[in-house]
């Protein structure tokens, strides 16, 4: 009998599991109006340079610093909002006084990424934004085929990441970084060696959480825009 009613439990949770409706949200930096448009205008040199390109931003996308990325279940949204805006004073100390550089261009795979300094401000932002929102993500997320190819033990660290904060890339395994291009096809060292991006540091103005595009790039601010400061 015990066995049966386990069964039944059991079949119930994997039922619930399988129906729960997901939506794919980025909470993220953004970044302020001068280092938009300069991301906006080396992307748009990417595009001449690499037709295959498929990051367009400032048209399609918004260029910005991933503090959290994941599947969330939809009908969590609202409590997801509040979890931040109830943590909204600690976040605004720290992006405060967190000068953001963003140095070198890292080429991995297909992406093409202005890299971020990672300091102990943007790794305490995105500690606080994944502690207070990660209970509203949905459960059991497929583990990506790139992870299993990782060597050990960053692959069991990576799949652990995953299982308990749907994201391989968070706390010890966050590398902040502003996405510039995805091209399967054109040889992304040599433009980037070519367009020859300078560093650059600014202060952000606000956290976003917006709806996920193709490549991890981000659509919106459709689901909130916690502005640091009054005047942007």
């Amino acid at each position: 009998m015990k066995s049966l009613l386990f069964i039944v439990i059991t079949t119930v949770l994997l039922l619930f599991t399988q129906n729960v409706e997901s939506i794919s949200l980025d909470i993220h930096l953004q970044l302020d109006q001068p280092t938009f448009n300069l991301a906006v205008h080396y992307n748009q040199m990417v595009n001449k340079l690499a037709p295959h390109n498929q990051v367009f931003l400032g048209t399609e996308s918004l260029p910005h610093i991933t503090l959290y990325l994941t599947d969330f279940q939809d009908t969590q949204v609202s409590n997801i909002q509040q979890s931040v805006e109830n943590v909204f004073p600690l976040l605004q100390q720290e992006a405060n006084n967190c000068l953001v550089n963003l140095n070198f261009i890292n080429v991995t795979g297909q992406y093409g990424m202005w890299n971020v300094e990672l300091n102990q401000c943007l790794q305490s932002l995105s500690d606080i934004i994944v502690n207070n929102t990660y209970q509203f993500i949905t459960p059991n997320q497929t583990i990506p085929d790139w992870v299993y190819s990782l060597p050990e033990p960053l692959r069991s660290e990576k799949i652990a990441m995953i299982q308990k904060y749907g994201s391989p890339n968070v706390f010890s395994q966050f590398q902040p970084h502003v996405t510039l291009a995805w091209d399967e096809v054109d040889n992304l060292v040599s433009v980037f060696n070519t367009i020859n991006i300078q560093p650059t540091s600014f202060y952000s103005p606000a956290i976003g959480i917006g709806s996920v595009g193709p490549y991890g790039t981000v659509l919106d601010n459709k689901y909130g825009l916690f502005n640091f400061t009054t005047t942007l």
